[in-house]
């Protein structure tokens, strides 16, 4: 190494230890609200216009409409001097057991743009309705919402956020709809002459990813947009991005940047919004909080945070000596097996398997494999959705969406297992690792419970024509008219989680049999909590 290249290689050294230094010592800008903030996931904080009232949704507090399981409530904190009163639920009249948040006010603060509403007057199907409503103010009071009417409006996630120009003329809104690019994107209705507004349109590629795009907050000068996303080069899992609008289209915008470090940590930012007055901005971080969200203030009146359009440490440019010809990389991609079985007795079965994924579509009869055992192989793009369709003779139709990524392809050791189910009127199957607390409705791991109901969710919107009745188990200590009771409640539990998920009421039966019919020994305390379990039985 000649004295040249070893002081070009010292540089930098040098200069990538100095960067990595100025990026440690970089230190969030985040404002705690103490008084709000609780062991509850809060987020999408939304301030009033005349500035008393921060409203924001808090999930899983068993005050909310739909207890525990509820996917939040909308909750506010008044205003007392420089710091804010404890939380108050928002009321039956802005809540409903599904998710409700606000959206966003007009400049007078007598309408409030809130998430989904509760139709009272619907004969069929479940009276949770997902979409936009307003709420006006009579009497100091807020009335119950109507639905706004969206033209075509259709959102097949469980998840909806969005915000409102301070016009009233635009609503932009996180769903996943037509020509969603992947998972939720950005969409752009407008209000018409007549009071309706338009049909949803995605705000193109320079905003929406294959990944999920949440929580837009569009700015008073209707082109500055904020925006939480996971499909973009960040600090952490989320990070809140801004983008402008180029000239007057609404699906123009320029390529994202990062708020930076100041704002953006390893958790999620999400939820980021600027009030019509006052010297701070608000959003939500689960930054230091184990998994749930906080609110957190972002002085206005501090330097602008820096915006940066890819958070990572560049390296100085090296000697023309050390300049080495570009390396072609492969793009990664993700291998995986499957096997479609018989969920009661594992074993496999002949069924007809479709793959989509990008713009590919693979058919596989699993018949025609050669192997004993059925099983095939497939490989995707690192970061795709896939989607995967089953039918089979004698069993229910399964779908199942998934990202393709290296915790997918690790997982049960690289095999993925496609259990499907007989369609047979009285076939009963538990659903897996819905386990309850002792003498509670509960769940004893509720992200694991949810993730299990979600695949029975998936089932039944595969064969619309498919119903069940939900049956409900204890273990045997106690009075056996109580832990009837308590079985009811836990069923119900599952069953009110399936209709805030879309599956109508008239589809699922419930009836708890208390500590009748245990499964395991109620000797030990292992025994009896596999006893406290939720199964469900085809009916139709």
């Amino acid at each position: 190494m000649n004295y040249r290249t070893f002081r070009g290689l010292l540089s930098i050294g040098i200069m990538l230890m100095l960067s990595v230094s100025a990026l440690m010592a970089q230190q969030t800008a985040h404002v705690i609200l103490d008084s709000i903030n609780s062991s509850y996931d809060e987020h999408s904080p939304i301030l009033s216009p005349d500035g008393g009232r921060l409203y924001f949704t808090r999930s899983g507090h068993p005050a909310n409409m739909g207890g525990v399981l509820d996917q939040g409530d909308i909750w506010y904190s008044e205003k007392t001097g420089d710091s804010w009163s404890q939380p108050i639920h928002g009321g039956a009249r802005l809540n409903h057991p599904g998710l409700n948040g606000v959206v966003g006010f007009s400049t007078n603060g007598n309408r409030m743009y809130v998430l989904n509403y509760f139709d009272n007057d619907a004969r069929m199907g479940s009276k949770l309705k997902n979409g936009i409503a307003v709420s006006t103010r009579a009497g100091g009071a807020w009335m119950t919402p109507e639905i706004l009417p969206i033209k075509f409006f259709s959102n097949s996630s469980s998840h909806i956020s969005a915000t409102i120009s301070r016009d009233e003329q635009v609503l932009i809104m996180s769903i996943i709809s037509y020509n969603t690019e992947g998972n939720e994107d950005l969409y752009a209705s407008l209000k018409q002459a007549d009071g309706t507004w338009s049909q949803p349109e995605g705000l193109g590629t320079s905003i929406n990813t294959f990944a999920e795009e949440w929580t837009p907050f569009l700015a008073s000068d209707n082109k500055t947009l904020y925006f939480t996303s996971n499909g973009l080069d960040g600090f952490g899992s989320r990070d809140v991005f801004v983008s402008e609008r180029q000239g007057d289209s609404w699906q123009e915008w320029s390529t994202p940047k990062n708020l930076g470090a100041a704002l953006n940590t390893k958790g999620v930012e999400q939820g980021y919004t600027i009030p019509s007055r006052g010297v701070m901005a608000y959003f939500s971080s689960t930054q230091n909080s184990e998994g749930f969200g906080d609110l957190f203030g972002f002085p206005l009146d501090r330097e602008a945070p820096e915006v940066i359009e890819n958070p990572v440490i560049e390296e100085p440019t090296p000697q023309p000596e050390l300049t080495a010809a570009p390396v072609e990389i492969a793009v990664p991609s993700v291998a995986m097996s499957f096997q479609v079985l018989d969920q009661r007795t594992e074993a496999p079965i002949e069924a007809q398997v479709r793959l989509v994924h990008g713009n590919k579509e693979e058919l596989i009869n699993t018949a025609d494999l050669k192997s004993d055992n059925l099983q095939f192989e497939s490989s995707f793009q690192t970061g795709s959705s896939v989607k995967i369709m089953v039918s089979a003779a004698g069993f229910l139709k399964f779908e199942r969406q998934f990202t393709a990524n290296a915790n997918w392809q690790n997982a049960n050791n690289g095999l993925q297992k496609l259990l499907l189910v007989a369609e047979e009127v009285g076939t009963k199957v538990e659903i897996e690792n819905v386990l309850f607390r002792r003498a509670s409705a509960d769940f004893v791991d509720q992200e694991t419970a949810k993730k299990q109901i979600d695949e029975l969710i998936e089932l039944m919107n595969a064969n619309p024509g498919m119903a069940i009745r939900l049956e409900g188990h204890t273990d045997n200590r106690g009075d056996a008219r109580q832990l009837k009771l308590l079985s009811e409640d836990r069923v119900r539990t599952v069953r009110n989680y399936m209709i805030i998920k879309g599956i109508t009421g008239n589809r699922i039966e419930v009836i708890g049999y208390g500590g009748e019919k245990p499964v395991s020994q109620n000797t030990n305390a292992k025994g009896r909590e596999i006893n406290r379990r939720v199964e469900f039985v085809i009916i139709r």
